[in-house]
């Protein structure tokens, strides 16, 4: 049965995200949901931006809103819930490229069993990301190596090849791959050096290609899970590096693991941020916090 009965929920997708045989599905789970006793109003995102403007115009009205959608729909979705003056539960069909944040929940990226967690599920707190004053994350905030591919790979590349077109344009990237000097507050402590590569997550899975040990991992202890890779110096010290990072160990001294609540990044210049696989504006300061059991997710 539903968690609550006769539903009123609220239904985003996004049309462009994803394959096509992910959109031919769409129509049964919608009916799935319709034949539990759910009354569905459906809103198609038309631009970037647009569904956080749906939830704040209609959210309200609603005591679940769910999407379908990649990463980037889900935050826009997420953002809206963020502001909304009354607590509303969140439903997600999958159907982007990588789907970090759906791996992390082990929710289904077959979309009638999506559907049927929705029916079936029950909410999970977890807790959402605060990049600056105003732009939430669900899952992940980074720099460095390979984010821009996050933002910068065209949808059209991505709705063929799935994810070889993250790889296929992170290759082009490779040549502009350098560190940046910065010095990162969290936990307490003072951490500086040279980076290639940092994140601030959530998340057992960042791109789709590093994986967290999710003994570390909790979506809702009010900690982030903070990952600063240090330039190397030598081809050894790289080769220890990655090995660590396959055999997701952090004791590497290239590696810094970091568990904390909120952090603070001063950086020498403006470097663009990726925010759940979206652009981030360049910036010299940002203060990153956990908000901790902001929403409900059904699962």
């Amino acid at each position: 049965m539903p968690y609550l009965s006769k539903n009123k929920l609220l239904f985003i997708i996004n049309p462009i995200s994803g394959r096509s045989h992910g959109k031919a599905n769409l129509g049964s789970a919608i009916s799935l949901l319709k034949e539990n006793g759910y009354d569905i109003t459906t809103k198609k995102t038309k631009a970037k931006g647009h569904a956080t403007e749906l939830v704040l115009r209609y959210g309200n009205q609603y005591d679940i809103i769910a999407c379908s959608g990649g990463d980037g729909t889900l935050n826009e979705v997420i953002s809206g819930i963020m502001r909304l003056e009354k607590e509303v539960l969140l439903g997600y069909i999958p159907s982007g490229t990588t789907n970090d944040f759906a791996s992390s929940l082990n929710l289904s990226d077959n979309m009638d069993k999506a559907a049927m967690t929705i029916i079936n599920g029950t909410p999970r707190t977890i807790d959402i990301g605060l990049f600056g004053d105003d732009r939430y994350f669900s899952y992940i905030a980074s720099f460095g190596a390979f984010t821009g591919t996050s933002y910068s790979t065209p949808q059209s590349y991505k709705n063929i090849l799935g994810h070889m077109a993250y790889i296929l344009e992170g290759m082009k990237d490779i040549a502009n791959i350098r560190p940046y000097h910065m010095r990162v507050e969290a936990g307490g402590n003072t951490y500086e050096g040279d980076y290639l590569f940092g994140a601030v997550s959530n998340s057992i899975s960042i791109g789709g290609l590093l994986k967290l040990d999710s003994n570390y991992v909790d979506l809702n202890d009010g900690l982030f899970e903070i990952l600063l890779i240090k330039n190397p110096k030598t081809p050894i010290e790289l080769s220890k590096m990655l090995n660590s990072i396959r055999k997701r160990e952090y004791k590497d001294k290239s590696i810094q693991f970091i568990k904390a609540s909120e952090a603070t990044f001063y950086m020498e210049e403006a470097i663009p941020w990726s925010i759940d696989g979206e652009y981030g504006a360049g910036c010299s300061q940002v203060k990153i916090q956990n908000i901790p059991n902001a929403i409900k997710v059904l699962v």
